[in-house]
């Protein structure tokens, strides 16, 4: 038994993946490996390493399948003594803690797939213990060591324990969640054991989730979790990209060459295999009662980094699977949640920056003009130079960028040596190295420009856009189109396209890409498709995917603490065509042993989970911040009420926050102007911001109305006010007659809008009565007015019949 045991003094190995396999950064990725791409300035290979040093590990193996030559470059500059263990460590190492022994590339060019990868893995034998396997994506700050250190308890007690996966819960609606790659996890509580996994992807769309009944048999529950026939079926789990393995893991690879994905076939196998015993555990970060990050330091308004209460928790880490979720781990970079790795503290391998203020970041040697506006999290590279009026918002500029005059860029990222004419304007998007955008350039979300390409001038690039050195050719994987650009690059020079990408511009437009579906009628075709790279699918991981506008059959909800003990046709829908046809429900005529029990996902269940609850708190608090911000600005600098307005719908959609937060913020800043004895002034204002009050109400005037009637019981210096109010916004027209009167009968005229402390409500509750009844003068003209229209139409129908 002795040479079973797992050995502490064992160095602690990692696999690192640095390919994925999709093609959602094309065609950024045909000139550059993904494991090099830049986040916040900093490649992902850095991040990588620097996880796995905090974590302790001592041996590295890279498996590349694309763009061997420059990772190998990239490790031989930057981690030569690592790479070479013969040489000295004082030249030209790396910024990393020391626990990195050594590092080996390990190139696999035929591997399609990551269990290709895990198969050729297996065959060089290298793996001599439990080892940390990662993908090359993950960016974070978890504490893998502890989650190492729970593994290899584990493991001396069952040594069936094979994987321990890593995971965070994210609340429902984030774009942390990638909607078109959703994960259902089916766990034993109270000791983790994974029992069944599902893959949910947007396209084609499953009416219900199928569940082996053995789940809910209350002697296999209660074996598993020890306390009762219970299991928890959840959503709101992310994948890190980091897990824990055992040394059995790639011989399974082998063994099987079904398995292709990691969660869909290996994963899945296991769980289902009737051969083996083999088990798999779930690690969550973080508990729902964690005080502290991974990194041991509280999280607390003060702490340097933390914007108060975590979004995430105990340890945050997470892929950057695609623009959606490359934009997501940005911006949570530099709100802090990764600390201490932040541009206020320190990023890996990086450049030392300046907090300017709101999440300003300024790296060495930066400029910017005084009319040049850096706005709310943004992250300005070194040598970067911002000239006369440029206007940049949630963005990270690279090293050595150059923005014209009168440029607004929003929501984007832009590489190093980036070049960028005047008056352009750039949301949601992505610049590769060395991209030049000539003036008069316009480009929404979703756009990527492979480095080196020239755009413009006077070109507008629509939602989703595609922009390379190569043209276009539909391939089966990213792996073929690399070799054939390979081969173009070695023949000729790729070509202008100008009709396309003006007249000065340098490369091709990816047409197929702009259109981003499939032939729906053949469905054959379709099957053949794999169900997350379908382009209808992948299309929800880009940047400009718009949730709202994707047709769903029904929501996802969370789904926990399903008892075991209830009957499980009490499970199944009523509708039979809900059910597999196929399914036998008796576990005794299964071949292999699983019957199934189908869950049908309901519509509109709200339970939270904490690590929702927390992120709501935050991005409700933030928003709230920025929103103010940009209204005052606006404001000072006497913007258009409409592109105020504009502003704010942007920043609500960035936040995932409800349209009543926006009317909230935007009445309450336009009264908070109001002057009550400056009647002329107060007059000429809302004549100015009505557009915005009428825009924010426009959806619900019904609760517009009371939020002003709140904030003027809540401010008594605005309770002579609310009457003139109401009768400005009756006579504007910002909100309608029939608006007024069904405020006035709802119950929401009665109570405060919104919740104060109760000291402040109660002293506000006589004041909102005072205040419905003032409101009675405007409440009679209106019914006044409704019944002499009344009256004249019925004089008016008489006429006409006589």
């Amino acid at each position: 038994m002795a040479h079973e045991e797992i050995q502490e003094e064992d160095p602690l190995q990692a696999v690192v993946l640095c390919d994925v396999f999709t093609q959602r950064f094309s065609p950024l990725t045909l000139d550059m490996p993904r494991c090099l791409m830049p986040v916040c300035n900093v490649p992902l290979l850095e991040w990588t390493m620097e996880t796995l040093a905090r974590a302790g590990v001592q041996e590295v193996f890279l498996l590349a399948t694309w763009h061997i030559g420059q990772i190998r470059a990239y490790l031989e500059k930057h981690y030569p003594a690592l790479t070479k263990p013969a040489s000295s460590k004082t030249s030209g190492s790396s910024n990393i803690a020391s626990s990195i022994q050594k590092l080996t590339l390990i190139a696999v060019p035929e591997a399609r797939s990551v269990g290709d990868m895990m198969r050729e893995l297996d065959a060089h034998q290298v793996i001599k213990s439990d080892f940390l396997l990662m993908h090359a994506d993950a960016v974070g700050n978890l504490d893998i060591s502890a989650v190492v250190a729970a593994h290899r308890q584990r493991r001396r007690v069952d040594r069936n324990a094979i994987m321990t996966i890593c995971t965070m819960p994210v609340a429902t609606d984030s774009r942390a969640k990638p909607v078109g790659d959703q994960s259902v996890f089916t766990i034993a509580p109270s000791t983790s054991q994974l029992l069944y996994y599902n893959l949910v992807p947007a396209f084609p769309r499953k009416r219900c989730l199928k569940l082996p009944l053995d789940l809910f048999e209350a002697e296999y529950a209660q074996a598993l979790s020890g306390k009762g026939a219970e299991v928890d079926v959840r959503n709101d789990l992310v994948h890190c990209g980091v897990d824990i393995c055992a040394i059995d893991v790639p011989p399974l690879f082998t063994e099987n060459f079904d398995y292709q994905g990691l969660l869909r076939e290996f994963v899945q196998g296991i769980l289902t295999s009737d051969l083996l015993e083999a088990k798999i555990f779930l690690h969550i970060a973080p508990p729902a009662n964690a005080t502290s990050t991974s990194s041991g330091v509280p999280w607390d308004s003060t702490a340097p980094g933390s914007l108060g209460l975590p979004a995430y928790g105990a340890g945050y880490m997470l892929r950057a699977s695609g623009m959606a979720a490359y934009e997501v781990i940005s911006n949570d970079i530099l709100s802090g949640w990764t600390y201490p790795y932040t541009p206020r503290l320190r990023l890996p391998s990086s450049f030392n920056y300046s907090h300017l203020s709101s999440l300003r970041f300024l790296g060495e040697g930066a400029t910017y003009a005084l009319t040049a506006r850096i706005g709310f999290r943004s992250l300005i590279g070194s040598a970067s130079r911002l000239k006369d009026e440029v206007d940049v918002h949630h963005c990270t500029i690279g090293s050595r960028v150059t923005i014209g005059a009168r440029t607004k860029i929003d929501h984007a990222f832009l590489w190093d040596g980036v070049q960028v004419g005047e008056n352009c304007v750039l949301t949601g998007c992505i610049l590769g190295h060395n991209v030049t955008i000539l003036d008069n350039v316009r480009m929404e979300r979703g756009t990527i420009i492979a480095s080196n390409c020239v755009v413009g001038p006077d070109v507008h690039l629509s939602k989703g856009s595609r922009v390379s050195l190569y043209p276009y050719r539909e391939s089966e994987d990213e792996d073929q189109f690399i070799e054939d650009a390979a081969d173009e690059t070695s023949d000729t020079s790729p070509s202008s396209n100008a009709e396309a990408l003006g007249a000065g511009g340098k490369g091709y437009l990816w047409e197929p890409q702009l259109a981003g579906v499939v032939d729906e009628s053949d469905e054959e075709d379709d099957d053949d498709l794999d169900e997350i790279e379908n382009p209808r699918n992948a299309k929800l991981f880009d940047m400009d995917s718009n949730l709202a506008q994707v047709e769903l059959s029904d929501t996802y909800s969370e789904l926990s603490s399903i008892d075991a003990d209830s009957e499980p046709d009490a499970l199944l829908d009523d509708s039979e065509d809900e059910i597999d046809s196929e399914t036998d429900l008796d576990s005794s005529q299964s071949t292999s042993g699983y019957g199934s029990v189908s869950l049908t996902l309901p519509n509109g269940a709200e339970s939270q989970t904490y690590g929702e609850k927390l992120e709501s708190e935050n991005r409700l608090h933030e928003f709230r911040g920025e929103a103010s911000a940009s209204l005052e600005r606006a404001f000072e600098e006497n913007h258009a009420a409409e592109n105020a307005a504009i502003e704010l719908k942007t920043l609500r959609m960035a936040s995932n926050v409800p349209p009543s937060e926006v009317r909230r913020v935007a009445i309450a800043f336009v009264l908070a102007r109001c002057d009550v004895e400056q009647a002329k002034q107060t007059s000429d204002l809302l004549d100015q911001w009505g557009p915005l009050l009428r825009d924010v109400s426009n959806d619900d005037q019904v609760e517009a109305l009371a939020v002003m009637q709140s904030y003027s019981a809540l401010n008594l210096s605005h309770t002579r006010l609310f009457l003139p109010l109401l009768k400005k916004v009756y006579n504007d027209e910002i909100v309608s007659d029939e608006a007024i009167l069904a405020w006035w009968r709802h119950p929401s005229s009665r109570k405060l809008a919104y919740e104060v402390d109760e000291k402040r409500a109660a002293a506000a509750k006589p004041i909102i009565t005072e205040l419905r009844k003032r409101a009675e003068p405007v409440v009679r003209h209106i019914l006044e007015t409704q019944e002499s229209s009344e009256e004249e139409s019925e004089t008016e129908s008489e006429k006409d019949t006589e």
